[in-house]
């Protein structure tokens, strides 16, 4: 990382105007978004990948959805700096995003009330999972805010109390705009199952997209099974596996389809799923 920073200092200082930024502008936007240049992961992240001019898969499916689909309601699951949903305008939209490590909040308010729509953005500040109300721990690390999760794996994490809830109850709490396209990003580092279980409201909607991490290992150790989390998204929606910093789409229509593309049973991957083929983006390429 050290030796990254130096080798794109020149790019960072022109880009950002220091080399240790605060607030960067996204690449291809107008958008600020707020962090502290101490972390790490938004340091890798934030700060290198927007002087290069990169953008994640997730921000690239987050951004073209959001703009072809007009949803009513998005999403975004495990918010922490919040360069998904910073990447989108929300004219008509009513954007949630949800995060629950209370060190990243001020930064998210930051980011949220620069933002031009900044009235059509609701933060909620909680763990995501299948208990609704209950009080929770959450590991984190202060320095790679990226990795924090419900499940203790140690390394001399740091551990908050924060309220866990269901996001059937926290879109139940929201206008109710079943009728309309939903755009959802998750990303919680293995509680993705436990998460999914807590949303039922997704299943029985007619127009819905999402994207979220599918990582086995983290799965597990979150005692989720991975198998039975793809099977229940692939019995409802069309699933296809993306790619790193890419807009294409390859249809995945069995569990060991899915394992190809890994290591064994280890996967990592980014799964994009949609109720109907029909709200797939047209900048997105079906291979």
């Amino acid at each position: 990382m050290q030796l990254k920073r130096l080798l794109f200092g020149p790019l960072i200082l022109a880009r950002h105007g220091s080399l240790r930024p605060r607030v960067v502008s996204l690449p291809d936007s107008s958008h600020r978004v707020h962090l502290n240049p101490d972390d790490h992961r938004a340091y890798k992240k934030l700060v290198m990948d927007s002087a290069r001019g990169r953008i994640s898969t997730p921000m690239h499916f987050w951004r073209d959805h959001v703009r072809a689909l007009s949803p009513c309601l998005c999403l975004d699951i495990g918010a922490n700096y919040g360069e998904c949903f910073a990447f989108g305008d929300y004219p008509r939209s009513l954007c949630v995003p949800v995060e629950a490590n209370p060190v990243l909040l001020p930064y998210l308010e930051r980011t949220r009330a620069e933002h031009p729509d900044a009235e059509r953005i609701s933060i909620q500040s909680c763990l995501v999972g299948d208990t609704d109300g209950v009080e929770s721990s959450l590991f984190y690390s202060p320095t790679w805010t990226g990795g924090g999760s419900a499940v203790n794996s140690g390394n001399h994490l740091k551990e908050a109390k924060v309220i866990s809830r269901t996001l059937d109850a926290i879109v139940t709490a929201l206008p109710d705009w079943r009728d309309s396209p939903l755009v959802m990003k998750m990303d919680v580092e293995g509680y993705e199952g436990r998460a999914l279980a807590g949303f039922n409201d997704l299943f029985q909607r007619e127009q819905a997209v999402g994207i979220l991490e599918f990582d086995t290992t983290m799965l597990k150790r979150a005692e989720s099974d991975p198998e039975t989390l793809f099977k229940r998204l692939n019995e409802r929606f069309s699933v296809f596996l993306t790619f790193p910093k890419q807009r294409r789409l390859l249809p995945i229509r069995q569990w060991a389809e899915l394992l190809q593309h890994g290591s064994g049973e280890a996967l990592h991957c980014d799964l994009a799923f949609f109720s109907r083929p029909d709200l797939i983006a047209p900048t997105w390429t079906i291979v």
